[in-house]
């Protein structure tokens, strides 16, 4: 291949390249992103609702005839399986911002985005919210969303909280 060939195969791949660095934003977008402030993310707390069905399925967890079901950045889903043949859906725990779980003694060990929260999980009929530690994690509020959102070209300031939804 002649180095005239080569070049010009280079400088099309060039700019090919730089053309896909070119930054997208889309303003009408950006304003559909809420931000929930530190404060109010933090007294809204872990919500336990009744059970609704499981729409993507992440890390699984046994604990004392409990599967634990986790759905990311949505919560956990707490499922009564003392009867292997028939499971029982107890509880939806939202939890904004959940990545993973532990269980230890009756204790789910959570995290809330930068927070560790830990729930009372021994009565499935009386669960209750034990203690939260701030600030444990680092806070990515973006991690709320997949990763489509960051073609919006949005610019969030990670000081005002968490992002709370997208509208």
């Amino acid at each position: 291949m002649s180095f005239k060939i080569i070049k010009t195969l280079s400088m099309a791949l060039l700019a090919f390249s730089i053309q896909g660095c070119v930054e997208y934003r889309d303003d009408t977008a950006c304003e559909k992103f809420n931000y929930m402030t530190f404060e109010e993310f933090r007294e809204k707390g872990i919500e336990i609702l009744p059970a609704r069905e499981i729409k993507e399925a992440g890390k699984i967890y046994n604990y004392a005839n409990t599967l634990l079901v986790a759905e990311k950045n949505k919560g956990i889903h707490l499922i009564d399986n003392h009867d292997k043949k028939n499971p029982n859906p107890k509880v939806f725990l939202k939890v904004v911002g959940n990545l993973d779980m532990a269980v230890k003694e009756g204790y789910l060990y959570l995290d809330s985005y930068m927070d560790l929260v830990v729930m009372d999980i021994r009565n499935l009929d009386n669960i209750k919210e034990v203690n939260r530690t701030n600030n444990v994690f680092t806070n990515d509020s973006y991690q709320n969303f997949d990763d489509n959102y960051y073609n919006y070209g949005c610019d969030f300031d990670m000081t005002k909280g968490v992002i709370g939804g997208y509208e």
